[in-house]
C-alpha cells in the first residue's frame, strides 16, 4: 500500500516558520536587549535611540501598500530571499555604526525589506494554502517568532555581556540569514502555482468560490477605518515588549533579569499564537479577541506590582499582545472583509500594525526620559488594551452588517463568525 503523500501546505508552514523565526524572532523580538548597551556606548538617550524604530515603521508603511501587488507579479521566492539577505546584512552592518544617523538609515532599510518578511508571508501565504485549520496554522507559524525570541533573548544578552553588542549584532544577523534565506525558496503564493489545492479543499468535490468584498468597496465602508484604528491600538500595546528589559533594570533588577522578562514575554508570545489560533477555530473570533486582550490587561496590571514574581507573570501576559497583533488581527480582517481582496485590504491594515510598535517604543522612551519612570506608560497600555476590547465589539457588529449587504459576493463558505460567536 502506498503511503499518503504529505500535502505541500505543511512544507509552506515549515518554511514560514523559519522565515518568521529568523526575522521577526531573532532580530525584531530581540532588539530590546541592545537598547541599554548601545545607548551607553554611543552616549545617547533612550528616546533618541529608539527613534530609529520610527524609521523602521515609516518605511514599512511606504512599502506595504505595494506589497500585495508585488507578491502577485514577481517570483516570491527570489523576492523574499533577496529581502532576507538585505535585512540580515543591515543588522550585521550595525556593528560598525558610530552615530544615530547610521541606525536611522538601517531602520529604514529594515522597514523596506521587513514589509515583505515580517508581516506578509504568514497571514497571506498560509491563508491561501490552508482551508482546514487556517487559524491553527497561522498561529503556529507566528508562534515561531516568539519561540525564537524566547531562545535568543537570553543567549543574545549573554553574547553582549561576553563579546559586546557589536559582535552580538553580527552573530544574530548571521543566524537570521541562515534561517530565512534558504526557507524562502520553498514558498509559493498559491496552491495553483504547485498544481494542487489548499489543504482541506480536497475533502469537497466542488471548488469553493472566494467570498468577500472588493478593496474598492471596502474603502467606502465605515468599518474600514475602524479596523485600521483597532489594528493600530493592538500593535501599540504589542510594542511594549521592546521596553521590558529596560523596565526591569529601571525598577532595580539586574540586566539578566531584564533579559529574562523579555524571554518570558516571548514565551507568552508563543503560547498566545498557538492557543488563540486553536481557540479561534473552535470558539470564533469574538471570544478569541476578548480572551487575548483580557490577558494583556491582566499582564500589564501585574507589571505595576514591584516583585520579581509579578514582573515575571506580567511579562508572560504582555506577550499575548503579539498574538493579538500577528494572529488575530489578520484573521479579523479576513472575517470582516472576506477573502476576495484580502491581500490588498490586509496590506493597508498592516500599515497601522507596523506604525503602532515604533510609536509605542518612541513614546515610552521619551516618557521615561521625561519622568524617570515606566509606570505611567504601563497605565497607558492598560487603557489602550481596554479601549481595544470596546472596538472589537464595534467592528464585529459592523462586519455582520457588511456580510449582509449587496457588496458581499454571493456563494461559498460562510465566514466563521456567522456561525460561531
Amino acid at each position: 500500500m502506498m503511503k499518503k503523500k504529505i500535502h505541500y501546505a505543511y512544507v509552506m508552514l515549515a518554511a514560514c516558520c523559519l522565515v518568521q523565526g529568523g526575522t521577526l524572532g531573532v532580530i525584531h523580538n530581540c532588539r530590546g536587549i541592545f537598547y541599554g548597551p548601545i545607548c551607553r556606548d554611543l552616549g545617547v538617550g533612550l528616546g533618541s535611540f529608539t527613534f530609529y524604530m520610527l524609521f523602521f515603521g515609516l518605511f514599512s508603511c511606504i512599502m506595504l501598500p505595494f506589497a500585495g501587488r508585488v507578491f502577485h507579479r514577481v517570483n516570491i521566492r527570489r523576492l523574499l530571499c533577496g529581502a532576507s539577505v538585505i535585512f540580515a546584512g543591515s543588522v550585521m552592518l550595525q556593528a560598525t555604526f558610530q552615530s544615530l544617523a547610521a541606525f536611522y538609515v538601517a531602520g529604514a532599510i529594515q522597514g523596506l525589506t521587513g514589509a515583505y518578511l515580517l508581516f506578509y508571508p504568514v497571514p497571506v501565504l498560509l491563508g491561501n494554502w490552508f482551508r482546514k485549520g487556517r487559524g491553527a496554522a497561522i498561529g503556529f507559524a507566528a508562534a515561531t517568532s516568539g519561540l525564537a525570541g524566547a531562545i535568543m533573548s537570553p543567549i543574545g544578552a549573554a553574547m553582549i555581556a561576553s563579546w559586546g553588542w557589536r559582535a552580538a549584532s553580527v552573530a544574530l544577523g548571521l543566524i537570521s540569514l541562515l534561517m530565512a534565506a534558504p526557507a524562502s525558496w520553498l514558498l509559493y503564493l498559491r496552491p495553483e502555482d504547485r498544481g494542487t489545492v489548499p489543504l482541506g479543499a480536497e475533502e469537497t468535490c466542488a471548488a469553493v468560490p472566494v467570498t468577500g468584498i472588493s478593496y474598492e468597496a471596502a474603502k467606502k465602508r465605515a468599518v474600514y477605518p475602524v479596523v485600521i484604528f483597532l489594528a493600530l491600538l493592538i500593535s501599540f500595546i504589542c510594542g511594549y515588549y521592546l521596553q521590558l528589559a529596560s523596565y526591569g533594570t529601571a525598577e532595580g533588577f539586574t540586566e539578566a533579569f531584564g533579559a529574562r522578562m523579555t524571554a518570558l514575554c516571548m514565551i507568552g508570545n508563543v503560547i498566545s499564537k498557538l492557543f488563540l489560533g486553536w481557540y479561534y477555530d473552535r470558539a470564533g473570533i469574538r471570544r478569541a479577541m476578548y480572551l487575548g486582550l483580557g490577558v494583556v490587561v491582566a499582564g500589564f496590571s501585574a507589571l505595576l506590582i514591584r516583585s520579581s514574581w509579578w514582573f515575571s507573570i506580567g511579562s508572560l501576559g504582555a506577550g499575548f499582545a503579539m498574538g493579538m497583533s500577528c494572529v488575530m488581527t489578520p484573521i479579523l480582517v479576513r472575517e470582516v472583509f472576506g477573502s476576495r481582496d484580502y491581500g490588498r485590504i490586509s496590506s493597508i491594515v498592516t500599515i497601522s500594525t507596523t506604525v503602532g510598535v515604533p510609536i509605542a517604543t518612541v513614546t515610552l522612551g521619551f516618557l521615561y526620559d521625561a519622568v524617570g519612570s515606566y509606570r505611567p506608560g504601563i497605565l497607558m497600555g492598560i487603557a489602550v488594551a481596554a479601549a481595544s476590547m470596546v472596538l472589537v465589539e464595534v467592528v464585529l457588529r459592523m462586519g455582520r452588517s457588511l456580510r449582509e449587504s449587496a457588496a458581499w459576493s454571493a456563494g461559498g463558505e460562510a465566514p466563521p463568525d456567522s456561525v460561531k460567536n
